[in-house]
């Protein structure tokens, strides 16, 4: 009730929304077209005046479906999509570049080098990290759960002064199930943008009928205000990017239940979006290519983060989250895989 309240204020408050009879003209036109009321004219900011056509994006019916199809999510391997422990060990045992996992719990018991730990209490986790991070010299570690999504549930520690976080997150880590991975140092041209978070390439992939794989939209996440995750869901937002200059557009957009921000820089850097280059494009989308090969699930869309060696995957999603590449696309409607795609959620 309250996220809803949020986005009516957002709509009612928002100084780029287009003239009120253009609104209600839009309205009436996608409710004849659709046969449905267009909730995602107001959801995906279809109402304000750069939003382009608002019958080129697909509604909340054909959204819906094309991520959850049958057809497009294949059972067998969403293990390796929703586990993010199993996808680490498979891209392991491939040599796809990946985050490095160091170790990893189920609730009490530890798993690293071979070996298992059974870790009492909070002070016993605290020794433990401590000698990871010592070890092997590292400055960052992040803890993921391993069924979590969206970003939720991340837990960044940092060297020196992890204990004061750790203390807070103890009794949660020995509770549950995690996967410990060493914080990887993204591309210093990107850190200039937002350095507080790993702020990653969402590309979204789709194989056709023929099994041919396509790239269908993509979109940069940008975390602010400190936190350390660059997720649409937990307040980041998003730039779209063209997909064959491998440049950012010149507008970020953040989710309405957020504040629907609307940036034309980065709100807490200062940097400006437009024309940026991304490192290692093209190497982004092949190695997105070369994953849908490894695990063909029909729709997937991949977080790639860009490090000063080139790009290596963060994680792979089912059911993804299409509306920041289609608003990239420009809407997916007028898309050539358009009717496949709906031919395919059924």
């Amino acid at each position: 009730m309250k996220e809803n309240l949020r986005r009516i204020h957002v709509f009612i408050k928002d100084p780029y929304k287009k003239g009120i009879l253009v609104m209600i003209k839009d309205v009436v036109n996608l409710w004849a077209v659709k046969r449905s009321f267009p909730v995602h004219y107001f959801g995906r900011f279809l109402y304000r005046k750069d939003s382009g056509n608002c019958r080129d994006f697909l509604n909340m019916k054909e959204y819906t479906s094309i991520i959850r199809s049958k057809k497009l999510n294949n059972q067998e391997y969403l293990p390796l999509l929703t586990n993010k422990l199993s996808f680490a060990l498979f891209c392991d045992k491939h040599k796809i570049p990946s985050p490095y996992v160091l170790s990893y719990n189920f609730k009490n018991n530890f798993f690293c080098n071979g070996k298992i730990l059974r870790i009492a209490d909070k002070q016993d986790l605290l020794n433990y990290f401590k000698e990871i991070f010592e070890t092997g010299k590292r400055k960052k570690i992040f803890l993921k759960p391993l069924g979590g999504y969206g970003g939720k549930g991340i837990i960044s520690l940092e060297y020196p002064h992890f204990e004061t976080e750790l203390d807070k997150v103890a009794d949660d880590i020995l509770q549950h199930s995690y996967i410990h991975q060493e914080g990887i140092d993204q591309h210093p041209e990107i850190s200039k943008i937002y350095p507080k978070s790993v702020n990653t390439i969402r590309i979204d992939t789709y194989i056709d009928d023929s099994g041919k794989t396509h790239i269908l939209g993509t979109a940069m996440r940008f975390g602010t205000g400190g936190k350390s995750v660059d997720n649409v869901s937990s307040g980041g937002f998003f730039v779209p990017v063209n997909s064959v200059t491998g440049c950012l557009t010149d507008k970020g957009t953040q989710a309405m239940k957020f504040g629907g921000g609307r940036y034309f820089k980065h709100p807490d850097s200062g940097f400006v979006f437009k024309d940026f280059e991304i490192p290692f494009f093209n190497e982004a989308l092949k190695l997105c290519l070369d994953l849908s090969t490894y695990i063909p699930n029909r729709l997937a869309g991949w977080d790639i983060a860009i490090t000063d060696k080139g790009p290596l995957v963060i994680e792979g999603n089912h059911t993804p989250y299409i509306l920041m590449g289609e608003i990239a696309y420009g809407g997916y409607v007028k898309h050539p895989l358009y009717k496949e795609l709906i031919a395919n959620s059924k």
